[in-house]
């Protein structure tokens, strides 16, 4: 009787207490068939709600709709609520360019998601049937590709519950010998027997090799597992502290902005988990594409004496280092800034969200310039309205107290502003083309007459609200 291991492994780590609300993730496969006669036969003792939650995923046409019929007559048989669906796999597949198996995985996620925000009761379960050769299969081709060897985490948090696997500490032929033994007869998915996608080729193929030289490998590496993700837990946590300190993060459009300078302070392994949580930010979820060749990467590009660099990631993220600067973002910066005129009394909204306001003051005293974020000159000395543009070839400005002129170019380079703003950063010039002001960076000299209106212009940068 598997229950013998499974409900000591299950109270180990805390998977489910008395009157746990638990959702059943059953394919109609020996795995999940077995996870939900498990639970069927303990589910008075431990008082749960049973819930099982089927997918046909539209891959196996007629096959996989019976599928979905047959976990929902087992469910009726054996008295379990059940929530099914149909999900068009081949038409999201061919919208978002994935694969055949990370489509399904993606789809089959969201509608777990669904289900569980809809459930009534605090914390909710969302049980599934990896088991221990599940486990040595994923760490080894982690392992293989470069990725992290964590495993297959026992529980971790979703969508308002947990998701647990409780047959971790079995292996597939101990829930074979399950199935016979209770007499259940489960569908078979016989693209789980094509050498055509990786995990099924390393589990007919390295699988064997491995047990066949240590049998008891499952139970070595789930504690190898849960030793790494208890290591892990505790580095990311001190991540994260570094994050929050060094990385700003924007939602339109999302990016990530890391300050270098405080960043390279930091620990090598933390900077690594750093990374991870930034580009799970950005992905919105843990990212298997991104490889520690690719982190590798992010380090070169950081430790580089060459001032800029951009590297393309998976998903057309670009990792842009400007200086003391390194910026994740989906979206290629626009080109130009597009010229706009303002009056006094009025203010613009430009493209990368800062804002440029005008204002008229009437008094014989100069105004104050309260920071950088201020210019101020007499109405006179100016020809309005004011433009507000991007650089253009050949800009130069007379720098207030320089007592001569410079190209925007060498302001912009000598200022370490990251090339990839430098087109969209403001320029403010008055009707004749005089350059006024690089808003927020260089004052122009203006020769100020005796007046008693002023020009205060003031600039709000996006990142600084």
């Amino acid at each position: 009787m598997i229950q013998k291991k499974v409900l000591p492994f299950a109270k180990k780590h805390n998977l489910f207490t008395k009157g746990s609300k638990v959702y059943i993730a059953v394919s109609g496969g020996p795995d999940s068939l077995a996870l939900l006669h498990f639970f069927s036969s303990i589910r008075h003792e431990y008082q749960l709600d049973l819930t099982a939650v089927s997918v046909d995923h539209q891959l196996r046409q007629d096959e996989s709709q019976q599928d979905l019929k047959f976990v929902k007559q087992i469910c009726q048989l054996w008295n379990i609520d059940f929530i099914g669906t149909s999900l068009n796999v081949p038409a999201y597949k061919e919208k978002t360019r994935m694969g055949t198996q990370a489509a399904a995985r993606e789809l089959r996620y969201q509608f777990f998601e669904q289900v569980m925000k809809k459930s009534k009761t605090k914390s909710p379960l969302l049980a599934m049937g990896h088991h221990g050769d599940d486990q040595v299969e994923t760490m080894f081709m982690r392992l293989m590709r470069g990725t992290k060897p964590g495993g297959i985490p026992v529980k971790r948090p979703f969508a308002g519950g947990w998701i647990i696997r409780p047959f971790l500490c079995l292996t597939k032929k101990e829930i074979q010998a399950y199935c016979d033994t209770e007499g259940l007869t489960p569908r078979l998915d016989p693209s789980n027997l094509s050498p055509v996608y990786t995990r099924n080729a390393f589990r007919l193929n390295v699988l064997p090799f491995l047990k066949k030289h240590n049998p008891a490998i499952h139970e070595n590496l789930q504690k190898v597992s849960e030793v790494l993700q208890e290591d892990e837990a505790y580095l990311f946590h001190e991540a994260q502290k570094i994050v929050e300190k060094t990385v700003i993060f924007r939602m339109d459009p999302r990016e990530a902005e890391v300050n270098l300078k405080h960043f390279k302070d930091c620990p090598r392994p933390l900077q690594r988990r750093a990374f991870h949580l930034i580009l799970n930010y950005l992905y919105r979820k843990p990212e298997d594409e991104i490889t520690s060749v690719h982190l590798e990467q992010i380090f070169d590009v950081m430790d580089s004496q060459n001032p800029n660099s951009t590297l393309y990631f998976p998903n057309h993220l670009l990792v842009h280092k400007s200086y003391e600067e390194l910026l994740f973002s989906f979206k290629k910066p626009d080109g130009s800034l597009p010229p706009v005129t303002i009056s006094p009394g009025e203010e613009a909204v430009l493209p990368n969200g800062w804002k440029i306001l005008a204002k008229a003051i009437k008094q014989r005293e100069r105004p104050p310039e309260l920071s950088e974020k201020e210019f101020v000159c007499s109405m006179e000395s100016v020809s309005l309205p004011l433009t507000i543009r991007s650089r253009q070839s050949g800009d130069r400005m007379n720098i207030r107290g320089l007592n001569g002129s410079k190209k925007i170019k060498d302001i912009f380079i000598d200022e370490k502003v990251p090339r990839y703003i430098r087109d969209t950063w403001p320029v403010v010039t008055d009707q004749t083309g005089k350059i006024l002001w690089l808003a927020g960076l260089k004052k122009g000299e203006v020769t100020d007459t005796e007046a008693s209106e002023w020009l205060k212009i003031i600039v709000e940068k996006s990142d600084e609200k």
